[in-house]
Order: C-alpha cells, then sequence, then structure tokens
C-alpha cells in the first residue's frame, strides 16, 4: 500500500516547495486541494475593517519524507506563485509507520508574498 501512494504522489502530485524557517528549501510533491465548505464559493471572504480578505483553506498531503512539522512556526509552502502557510499538521500513520504528513494550510497575504519575492 505504501508504495502505492508514492507512486500516486510521483506521477500525480504538484511540485510544491517547502521553505522551513532555518534551513535549505525542498521540492517536493504533495496533493494540495482548496477545501470547500458546503454553501460557499469557492474562495473564502471574510469581511475585515479593511474590507474583504481571502480566508482560503487547502488540504495538503505529502510525502513522510518531508515533514511539516519541520518547517517552523515561520515556514511556509509554494505553489504556482502562492505561499500556503501550516495552521495545522500531522502524521498519518499506519501501525507505527508514518503513511503521509496531512496539513491544513491558509493562503498568505499576497502582499507578503510578493515582498518576498514569491
Amino acid at each position: 500500500m505504501r508504495r502505492a501512494w508514492q507512486i500516486a504522489l510521483e506521477r500525480y502530485g504538484q511540485t510544491v516547495t517547502l521553505h522551513p524557517q532555518q534551513g535549505e528549501e525542498v521540492a517536493c510533491k504533495a496533493f494540495l486541494q482548496p477545501l470547500r465548505e458546503q454553501g460557499s464559493a469557492w474562495f473564502q471572504q471574510l469581511p475585515t475593517p479593511l474590507g474583504v480578505a481571502r480566508k482560503d483553506r487547502w488540504i495538503y498531503l505529502g510525502s513522510p519524507a518531508h515533514p511539516l512539522d519541520r518547517l517552523g512556526e515561520e515556514g511556509w509552502i509554494g505553489w504556482e506563485g502562492q505561499r500556503f502557510i501550516p495552521r495545522a499538521a500531522q502524521p498519518v500513520c499506519v501501525g507505527t509507520e508514518t503513511f503521509y504528513w496531512w496539513g491544513l494550510l491558509v493562503v498568505a497575504d499576497p502582499e507578503e508574498a510578493e515582498s518576498d519575492g514569491v
């Protein structure tokens, strides 16, 4: 089963870049998908004092070789010119072996991403 997961990830996963708070960035494969809530628009928007802000949430499924907990508090994930911030992450285990990493991501403020060169 683990081999099937790795093959699917390599064949169908998106190439993302993990940017840890400390250390080198790493390109790897993962599945990213927007989390839609029933009755909501594709992009989730919430009013703020300065207008409407995107509050998209995305699901991340990635290789156990690249644990999300190693990103640190200021680490982020880059994909297709967007910057994603992990809000929750945990390993999904089968027995005692980590099968994959699950994460709940939010889209970073576009102005912050532009200032960082994303």
